[in-house]
């Protein structure tokens, strides 16, 4: 056979392979195609969903917060109804009660009071556009309440319930819901209807908030399909549309997504795919041509040589692009976390990651023995056994066991690695850890450095049956845990000499209170001096993880407006640390009663002050703190209300204090360095 006949019959063969690579490749991108689409759909309705119930609860919140001001006055009304005139400052104070209130009234049965007339309906609020609040008889000919809906159907209730949303022309001259109870006599008859208003842009602020994706949109509708809050742009094109009811309020939540937003992820993935399948059939086609031409050029070796080269940079790419490099958003606030590796070849086979999951930081490093490509496999392996092992799991010991069984079942080289894993509970700082072989970490307590006493379990892929044990170590705020792999320890100079575990320690000490990337970045600089110009023996891998604090903080200027800041962060606080949502609702009034008098009286007025409120757990409670720098002011010394004395006889003021006890189940007040500090705790534990 001729070179030439050689030449074509390659490059038939060539041409086969790259059309059957073809065929191949359109069927699994028709596969990946159709699996990330059914993905892109479950994840939009889990999010969607998610979504959903927190708004829905969100808004129940809200509105429950008016239920209970309106609940607890309710007595008040009752125990008041031989004195008409009573009924004005009653319903001043059930405005005064929450700052989402906008007005209140008391609507009585025909001619319940003789001397007042037919309708007798006190009325006290604010209209909108106005800040001064006002007190009126709204009853009459031209405000027949009689015949309303709100007042037949809260006379013939047992309960409260919410209006349908409507324009009141006569009070607040805004559109509103209101939430209505009846008022019963002595004998249990009922005789007239409790009110507070509630514009419907307390509402608005929540649903028009939810922006899940760029185009999407939330409405706010009741159950007989009236529109609440409506969007202001109507989605464009094929749409999904999820629906989720406000739970006891008549209201229904509707979240419009359009599939342009819902697919844009699939579409980029998928062009992505597609240059890059492009880009392997033309890569496959330049190999292909360049093999025929090594037939006559006799270069195979060198052709090679590259082609290993390209392959080599290509993968180092790969395994740095599988290393952590995201931030850990709100984790930040507890957790200050960074990574390094300086591979000693074009590819290690250090590896570390770390990721935060339901308040949880879950981390590790490792080294695989030898160096090189099958190191770098090997590792790639670890890391990715690693991220699916505990996304559904978070005990160490099991995460490890598994770990060593898979690597153990596909190790026909008999390869190891040493790995350190941990998991920690970003709420308290106590990380329960496991050490299979690895070095002891550097923990930085106060300035000095220390290695952690381990107890290390065998080596992964060693053994199948291996058993792992779990221990446990905490961290406290301004602790630093330094993970590092033997690249750190055992660095070479030009002499031989090791960088060792003194200098390692020294390292940590000096650098330990620098946030994670200065940290690391000094660690390597100070073993770069040492090695001078030697070549780097081993791969280095560093892993810094630094315990800020487990408290939540706030800080609110003193505008009444500030208090609409509270809610969202008992919301975040509570779903932090898992506690039952439904305790949030008194644990607000609690704390918006004492905020709202800190930034109306604290101050002199026309002086800007500040208000601080840290939250955290200890052990079974919420452990509140509120600080200001204003008067000298202790709320506890105030007398407090009795509500068995008649409401013309009771002094003013009282009932906030009253209100806090109630809930909170203990109270503390201090005056120190200049701050009013009031201290509240809540049990959790019976919850």
């Amino acid at each position: 056979m001729s070179s030439k006949t050689g030449k074509y019959t390659f490059a038939k063969k060539e041409l086969l392979k790259i059309v059957a690579a073809i065929v191949v490749l359109a069927m699994v991108s028709a596969v990946y195609y159709f699996h990330i689409r059914k993905e892109s759909l479950r994840i939009a309705e889990k999010r969607a969903n998610s979504t959903l119930k927190n708004t829905e609860m969100m808004i129940s919140i809200r509105m429950g917060k008016i239920e209970t001001v309106v609940n607890s006055i309710q007595p008040m009304v009752e125990y008041a109804l031989d004195d008409p005139e009573a009924m004005y400052d009653i319903a001043r104070h059930t405005v005064e009660s929450s700052s989402r209130i906008m007005g209140a009234g008391i609507a009585f049965k025909e001619d319940y009071y003789p001397e007042k007339g037919r309708w007798f309906e006190p009325y006290v609020g604010y209209q909108k556009g106005c800040d001064t609040m006002v007190s009126v008889q709204l009853g009459g000919p031209d405000h027949d309440y009689f015949q309303m809906e709100w007042f037949q159907k809260g006379m013939a209730s047992e309960k409260g319930r919410w209006s349908d949303p409507y324009y009141d022309n006569a009070g607040g001259k805004a559109y509103m819901m209101s939430y209505g109870l009846p008022i019963r006599d002595s004998l249990g008859e009922v005789v007239g209807v409790i009110n507070a208003d509630v514009t419907i842009d307390t509402l608005a602020s929540i649903v028009n908030s939810v922006t899940l994706y760029p185009h999407s949109t939330c409405a706010l509708m009741t159950q007989s399909g009236a529109s609440v809050v409506t969007p202001p742009t109507k989605p464009k094109g094929k749409c999904h549309v999820f629906s989720e009811a406000v739970d006891g309020k008549n209201l229904v939540l509707i979240l419009t997504i359009p599939d342009a937003d819902m697919y844009n992820r699939l579409r980029r993935s998928t062009l992505f795919f597609v240059l890059l399948a492009l880009t392997g059939i033309l890569t496959v086609f330049f190999i292909a041509y360049r093999s025929i031409q090594n037939l006559w050029k006799l270069n195979e070796v060198r052709a090679k040589e590259q082609h290993i080269e390209d392959e080599l940079a290509i993968a180092r790419d790969i395994q740095q692009s599988l290393l952590p490099s995201t931030l850990l958003s709100d984790a930040g606030k507890y957790v200050d976390v960074g990574g390094l590796q300086v591979p000693a070849k074009f590819v290690g086979g250090d590896l570390y990651d770390y990721y935060v999951r339901d308040g949880k930081l879950l981390f590790c490093i490792g080294d695989v023995s030898g160096k090189g490509v099958p190191a770098a496999l090997l590792m790639a392996i670890a890391h990715s056994l690693f991220r699916t092992l505990s996304a559904r799991d978070e005990r160490p010991d099991s995460i490890m066991q598994a770990l060593n069984s898979s690597v153990s079942d596909n190790n026909p080289d008999i390869m190891f690695i040493t790995m350190f894993l941990g998991v920690m509970d970003l709420s308290t700082g106590i990380i329960r850890y496991c050490n299979a072989g690895h070095n002891p970490p550097i923990l930085v307590k106060n300035g000095r450095a220390e290695f952690l006493s381990t107890e290390p379990s065998l080596l992964l892929g060693v053994e199948p049956s291996a058993q792992y044990t779990a221990h446990e170590m905490a961290l406290t705020p301004g602790d630093t845990l330094l993970l590092y792999t033997d690249g750190l320890t055992e660095a070479e100079n030009i002499q031989k000499d090791l960088f060792g575990e003194k200098r390692a320690l020294d390292a940590a000490a000096e650098f330990g209170s620098l946030p994670a990337k200065e940290q690391l970045s000094h660690i390597r600089e100070r073993v770069s001096q040492f090695v001078d110009h030697a070549e780097q023996s081993d791969d280095l891998t560093l892993l810094s993880i630094r315990y800020l604090s487990a408290e939540q903080q706030l800080t609110l200027t003193n505008n009444i407006h500030e208090l609409e800041r509270l809610e969202p962060f008992l919301m975040e606080f509570f779903d932090r640390h898992n506690l039952d949502m439904a305790l949030l609702p008194s644990v607000n009034l609690a704390l918006e009663e004492v905020l709202a008098n800190v930034i109306m009286y604290a101050y002199q007025e026309g002086t800007q002050g500040e208000v601080n409120l840290s939250a955290k757990i200890d052990n079974e409670d919420i452990l509140v703190e509120i600080k200001d720098m204003g008067v000298p002011f202790n709320p506890l010394q105030q007398q407090e209300v009795n509500l068995d004395v008649p409401l013309e006889e009771r002094q003013i003021g009282g009932l906030g204090i009253f209100i806090i006890k109630e809930i909170m189940d203990k109270v503390e007040y201090a005056r120190e360095d200049g701050w009013n500090v009031l201290r509240m705790r809540k049990s959790f534990g019976s919850c």
